[in-house]
């Protein structure tokens, strides 16, 4: 299909800020010249596990390296097993990082010029949760896209909302066998078509695609039966805590050591990476491993030879009295002062370094 251009009160809107089309785009009324929305519905293969699963898939894209800058979100949502309409709505950052770094409008295409005229993120939340009529999210890491809520929402000066959610990425490292679990490598695993990725519609709409036929993979028809056929317990997200979508069950922690045979020109390759706080989007074992595979070495505590230390969510009661940071946190600052070179990496962060 040649790239498809809307226009909308003289302003043309590149495939990059439109929604997934499957038959028919058209304008919905009220949303004026920074939202379009398509209806459409799933076909499911003849003998397909009923499904009762309903949830709205998520996909934001940001205007720079702050997660809390959102440019534009894609959404698509499904209830009872089918998809059933999707939607991409515009927007403009919260003030205080409202600025477009050059490698970001490369990757998504969405301009300043594009949202100049759009409501910022505050503004558009409600919109994004009265879309997904109360249902779990679901992305493709969600802990950059539940990241992206929370940090835009604290940075706009509002609370931040109750959602459950689940993710597709930890989902599929439970199902496929995979060199590589980004999401157009996932997308081909479980059958579904991606033709734009960072275009937040076609995003969403395969993290969409991808759940079903995952669930439909496990003989799964809601999200219960899922969890329990892929040994995970559902993420929840509020304005004072964050639990990631991870596998289910305490685990005694083994220590890989780094794999002698990884490729040397990874850029964490003979590194050594401690953790701190909880993952959203995998155990902290399953965290140990990928580092171990990619020639690199975990550790798990921050010592003079730690190179990185990746910051997942804190829970503040586990905090020492009066402390803002993880004692991990702390002994990395202390030994940043003295000169020695840790670098701080969020959980989104890590994802894209193993990933290169």
């Amino acid at each position: 299909m040649p790239p498809i251009f809307i226009e909308q009160s003289g302003q043309t809107i590149p495939q990059h800020a439109r929604t997934y089309i499957v038959y028919l785009v058209t304008p919905l009324s009220g949303l004026g010249d920074y939202g379009y929305r398509s209806r459409m519905e799933t076909k499911r293969h003849a003998g397909s596990v009923m499904s009762s699963l309903s949830y709205c898939a998520i996909d934001f894209e940001t205007a720079n390296e702050h997660r809390g800058s959102p440019c534009a979100v894609g959404l698509t949502r499904v209830e009872g097993g089918h998809v059933t309409e999707s939607v991409v709505y515009l927007m403009r950052p919260p003030e205080e990082v409202d600025y477009f770094e050059d490698f970001n409008v490369a990757l998504h295409g969405i301009t300043p010029s594009m949202v100049k005229k759009q409501p910022r993120f505050a503004e558009r939340l409600p919109e994004i949760l009265e879309f997904a009529k109360g249902h779990p999210l679901v992305a493709h890491n969600a802990a950059f896209d539940l990241g992206v809520i929370a940090d835009a929402a604290r940075l706009s000066g509002g609370d931040v909302p109750s959602l459950d959610f689940a993710c597709t990425l930890v989902l599929a490292r439970k199902t496929y066998n995979l060199l590589s679990y980004r999401l157009p490598f996932v997308a081909e695993a479980a059958g579904v078509k991606i033709e734009n990725h960072h275009d937040p519609a076609d995003d969403a709409h395969a993290a969409a695609e991808i759940l079903l036929a995952i669930a439909e993979h496990h003989g799964a028809g809601d999200f219960e039966a899922l969890c329990d056929a892929t040994k995970c317990k559902m993420g929840r997200l509020t304005d004072s805590s964050r639990q990631g979508f991870v596998s289910a069950g305490a685990q005694k922690l083994q220590l890989p050591g780094a794999n002698p045979d990884a490729d040397p020109s990874h850029p964490l390759y003979g590194s050594e990476i401690a953790f701190t706080g909880a993952l959203l989007t995998m155990s902290r074992q399953q965290a140990f491993d990928l580092v171990a595979q990619i020639g690199a070495q975990p550790e798990t505590t921050v010592t003079k030879k730690t190179d990185f230390l990746v910051l997942g969510q804190q829970d503040p009661t586990r905090l020492k009295p009066g402390a803002e940071l993880s004692s991990k946190a702390q002994k990395a600052e202390e030994l940043r002062a003295k000169g020695q070179r840790i670098e701080l990496l969020g959980e989104d962060d890590f994802l894209r370094m193993i990933s290169l």
